[in-house]
């Protein structure tokens, strides 16, 4: 009975413990966001560059809109009202953003909930196609529940 205590005791640490990684990953991934946007939209010359910069890297959070939230339509408006060469940098920042964050954020994500960035990459599509925008945090984390009770179970059958 014990060992069963000790398994579920185990099992809610790892988790614990990847919320909070995963938590911190977000935060990491906010402050890359704003770097990226400060230096893209300084450079682009936008108004007020590290007050946007500094809004859409807290709408980043938000699972699959994220920036896009703000960019897309900032980016299509300035096209609409003629202000091609804005659009297209708009744009332009938007996209090398999505693929800068699509490179680094399972890298990040993975190291600070103690997955694979190949498993939590996976378990991220994974978590989107079956749960929609939420599975897309609930993904890693069954990530996480996981690999704890598959380390958890190989630390038992090994002390048998």
């Amino acid at each position: 009975m014990d060992n069963k205590k000790d398994f579920l005791k185990q099992i809610m640490n790892d988790t614990g413990k990847g919320i909070k990684g995963y938590m911190k990953a977000q935060v990491t991934l906010m402050i890359i966001t704003f770097i990226i946007l400060g230096i893209g939209l300084t450079i682009i010359g936008a108004k007020h560059p590290i007050l946007i910069s500094a809004g859409i890297a807290i709408l980043d959070i938000i699972p699959v809109l994220g920036a896009g939230i703000v960019m897309i339509p900032w980016a299509v408006i300035n096209f609409i009202i003629g202000n091609k060469d804005m659009g297209a940098d708009l744009a332009t920042l938007y996209v090398i953003l999505v693929i800068l964050r699509q490179f680094i954020e399972p890298k990040i994500v993975g190291k600070e909930i103690g997955v694979r960035p190949l498993y939590t990459f996976i378990a991220t599509i994974l978590g989107s196609i079956i749960l929609g925008p939420i599975g897309i945090i609930l993904g890693p984390l069954a990530a996480v529940i996981i690999s704890s009770i598959m380390k958890t179970k190989k630390k038992t059958d090994n002390r048998r």
